[in-house]
């Protein structure tokens, strides 16, 4: 999958930091809060796996709806 213009690569921290504080986050879009909610249930295990799986779902999330939550991404990594 491409990496979209605004959004990091991966391996910044600000992906675990997102993945680690979802609920600290100010979003606006609600498929962003959603997206959020599914985050934390998915992050209840741990493990290294785990926490990659998470990243790897919030980075495709933000990839395929770019165009949509460009307010989120800016208060998130910007």
């Amino acid at each position: 999958m491409k990496r979209a213009a605004m959004l990091p690569p991966k391996t910044d921290p600000k992906w675990q930091r997102l993945t680690t504080n979802t609920s600290s986050i100010p979003v606006t879009n609600l498929v962003t809060q959603m997206l959020l909610t599914r985050l934390r249930i998915m992050n209840f295990e741990k493990s290294e796996a785990r926490k990659q799986e998470v990243i790897d779902a919030a980075y495709d999330f933000f990839v395929k709806n770019e165009s949509m939550v460009k307010s989120d991404i800016k208060l998130i990594f910007g």
